[in-house]
């Protein structure tokens, strides 16, 4: 890697390489390591740098107040990545329009990242301006607010985009990302983005096959060049001053391209990008230490093998010290005795032509040892199934599972079947002392859910509702988490929920899309339940899509496909209890489509209903507590296109209340499967309500009033009705909504001056 000089006034704002050859027909044409630390970076200083013939500048506009905005000598993803910029909202790069990095077809642009805010459109990269598709060029930001979307515009009419599915987290956690671009098609796969979550562990092409998506065909074509602005990164405009800002941790920038050929790497060129870095070529086989843990100032043996044409290999102590370590190699292998005196990370650097490897190892002095990681292939299993339990742990003599249960010294990995939830400990030991970790491990009896949100994972915060199986995590604005309940469940072994006053407030996911699709809901409504319809759940939008809504009469299900609705059912909640917690369950099956409905409360009602609808589910993201579509307060595409006011539901709006857990299933549930999972929330049926009775009756002849109290359930709907013979009954008053365990209502009498009058819960 070329490296600008520290030495000079002229000191380079990045470090670049270019013009490496991963393959004969995918160069690495432009590459920010972004390695500097603060005291190696004079501001405002470019550096000329030729490419291939061609002249560009690359650095910082003045207009960026950098030393504000940019830290340097962040920490990176992986060890051999060296170190980050952690750009905050306002600063960022500006890398001029060279095509370098201003690429025009089969290309491709690689970086990491660390989001620290999900904020919607947030800009990775932009060289657009404004949203007018009649212009060139590259956007990749935030796109909803948890998820990373390209969008591409041509100088047409048009633009191709893509937001990738994966739902980002702001907890640290590091990401690798590939944009792949080719208008001819790549394997049919024009448009590929690639999100990968970082792990110290490497990826092969199949794990950078199974992480990558796009759309199945482009509006676009070849971008001409150069594009709308210059290239900017972590910014909107070049003057940092728009809303749509980063602030992320960002590595490793490169940009793959040859107009030549074809500068689009394969799925196994990607992976090795990953494990290796830019320039993709392994240099470092093996760095290894005879011993984790010392005591201070004793010895250790560090042992290397190279591989391929070297051209430095340099050990730094992260003291200042560095050695040379050509002289101690020999046919690729050496090794080195070392004293630390006290816990060190030694940085093992090749280089050979343009590539780079750097690998780094901890050896630990006079400390007990170090748990990396401990995690388990899934947190949530049926009864009896395998999973694989995982750790990287540094510095042990010894290692024990469950206090001593069993010896896994010298494993990384061991398999188990749980019979009920379990709790494993894993112990590392050394002669310094013993470091612990837990993993817990969820059993349920019934069916496993492909995404589970329960408001308990104690990794759940005021921004993230973790999904408890894979990675789609809920991005939570505006719901709170209330981890002790506003009001008692004494009914189910619900303690924590997700509450939100309705409104804007909501919970984001991308789209779920199963062709037999099965929803699970628990939830308690608010107090105020009215005539508008509040949104519990919507998956899809308006084009291929379903929600369930709540008013104070009962529930609503609207769905289409392709834009028109083609279900709308509604189930009245006469009859079930809404004090507690109430279980929704809906299911679509688009192979047969059927739709079914079972709402039950934890007293013993259950309300039932199905329809036949061709319905999909997906193509748009999924929101709980409200709807994504086109926005609260705007064109609300629900359940078909729904802007004409005779089509939109009566009041939208936002569900005003709390969910505990939301579960999702790739199948359609049996009746059996239904009760189990009714059964694993629910502990206890309730007390049933009172029984049934018209409590006292008063007329007032003169008034023409008939004053009724009857026994009645919280937030029960109940109506009047009346009749001259016992036999036939009409309706003439209601519904009325109760407040507690009696209701008096005063009523307008019909004529007849003899009838007969009851008072029923409606349905």
């Amino acid at each position: 890697m070329k490296k600008a000089s520290t030495d000079t006034a002229s000191l380079a704002v990045f470090a670049i390489s270019l013009a490496l050859a991963i393959t004969a027909n995918a160069k690495l044409v432009a590459w920010f390591p972004l390695d500097e630390a603060e005291d190696d970076v004079e501001l405002e200083v470019a550096e000329t740098i030729s490419n291939r013939g061609d002249s560009f500048t690359i650095g910082y506009d003045p207009k960026f107040p950098e030393s504000s905005f940019v830290t340097r000598g962040h920490p990176s993803a992986r060890a051999n990545l060296g170190t980050s910029y952690l750009i905050n909202k306002g600063g960022g790069l500006e890398l001029g329009d060279n095509v370098a990095v201003q690429p025009t077809d089969k290309f491709t642009i690689s970086f990491w990242f660390q989001p620290l805010t999900l904020d919607a459109f947030d800009r990775f990269m932009e060289t657009q301006v404004t949203n007018t598709n009649a212009q060139d060029g590259i956007r990749i930001d935030m796109g909803s607010g948890n998820r990373v979307r390209v969008l591409i515009r041509d100088g047409g009419e048009a633009n191709s985009q893509f937001n990738h599915p994966i739902t980002l987290k702001n907890d640290g956690t590091w990401y690798f990302f590939a944009f792949r671009y080719g208008s001819e098609g790549i394997d049919n796969a024009p448009f590929q983005l690639t999100v990968v979550e970082a792990s110290d562990a490497p990826v092969d092409e199949f794990a950078i096959t199974e992480a990558t998506g796009g759309p199945a065909a482009l509006n676009t074509g070849p971008i001409s060049s150069p594009h709308a602005v210059c290239t900017l990164i972590g910014v909107e405009n070049t003057g940092g001053t728009g809303g749509n800002n980063l602030h992320a941790a960002f590595d490793e920038l490169a940009f793959y391209n040859n107009s030549d050929g074809n500068g689009v790497l394969t799925d196994e060129q990607l992976a090795n990008v990953y494990n290796f870095g830019p320039s993709g070529v392994q240099l470092i086989s093996d760095f290894s230490s005879d011993i984790a843990s010392v005591s201070p100032e004793s010895p250790a043996t560090l042992s290397w093998e190279v591989i391929g044409t070297i051209d430095s290999l340099e050990l730094d102590d992260g003291e200042g010290n560095v050695t040379d370590l050509v002289p101690l190699t020999d046919a690729g292998k050496g090794s080195l005795e070392v004293t630390p005196g006290e816990t060190t990370n030694y940085k093992l650097r090749a280089t050979g032509d343009e590539a780079v490897n750097v690998l780094t190892l901890k050896i630990l002095a006079g400390t007990a040892p170090e748990i990396g990681s401990f995690t388990a292939s899934v947190e949530v299993v049926k009864s009896g199934e395998f999973l694989d339990l995982s750790w990287i742990v540094t510095g042990a003599d010894t290692l024990t599972m469950d206090s001593g249960a069993a010896d896994v010294t010298g494993m990384t990995s061991i398999s188990a079947a749980p019979t009920e939830t379990t709790t494993y400990t894993l112990s590392a030991t050394n002669g310094f002392g013993t470091t612990s970790a837990d993993v817990l491990v969820t059993v349920i009896s019934g069916p496993v859910p492909a995404h589970l949100y329960v408001a308990s994972h104690p990794d759940n915060n005021d921004n993230t509702w973790v999904d408890g199986v894979a990675n789609k995590n809920l991005g939570v604005n505006g719901a709170i988490l209330k981890t002790s309940l506003l009001e008692p469940s004494p009914n189910t072994n619900i303690t924590s929920t997700y509450v939100s006053d309705g409104g804007l407030a909501g919970a984001t996911a991308g789209s779920f899309q199963f062709p037999e699709f099965t929803a699970e809901i628990w939830l308690r409504a608010g107090k105020d339940l009215g005539a508008d319809h509040e949104v519990v759940f919507e998956s899809g939008g308006g084009q291929n899509g379903i929600a369930a809504m709540i008013t104070q009469s009962g529930f609503r299900f609207i769905g289409s496909i392709g834009d028109e609705r083609t279900l709308d059912l509604e189930l009245p909640m006469g009859g079930l209890v809404l004090d507690g917690f109430v279980r929704l369950v809906f299911s679509n099956d688009a192979n047969t489509d059927a739709f079914e409905v079972s709402i039950r409360d934890t007293f013993g009602n259950t309300k039932t209903a199905s329809e036949t609808a061709d319905v999909l589910i997906g193509g748009n993201g999924a929101v709980v507590f409200a709807y994504g579509s086109s926005g609260l307060g705007g064109d609300n595409n629900l359940g078909g296109r729904t802007e004409a006011a005779d089509v939109n539901p009566e009041g939208l709006t936002g569900f005003a209340g709390e969910i505990a857990i939301l579960n999702i299933y790739d199948s359609i549930l049996s009746s059996g499967d239904i009760q189990l999972a009714f059964d694993a929330v629910a502990t206890a049926v309730g007390t049933p309500p009172p029984a049934f009775a018209i409590r006292e009756i008063v007329r007032d002849a003169n008034a023409g009033t008939l004053t009724l109290t009857w026994d009645s359930v919280s937030r029960s709907t109940y109506g009047a009705q009346f009749s001259t013979d016992l036999e036939e009954w009409f309706d003439f008053a209601g519904p009325f909504t109760a407040t507690g365990e009696q209701t008096t209502e005063i009523i307008n009498v019909p004529k007849p001056p003899e009838f007969f009058v009851r008072v029923g819960v409606q349905q």
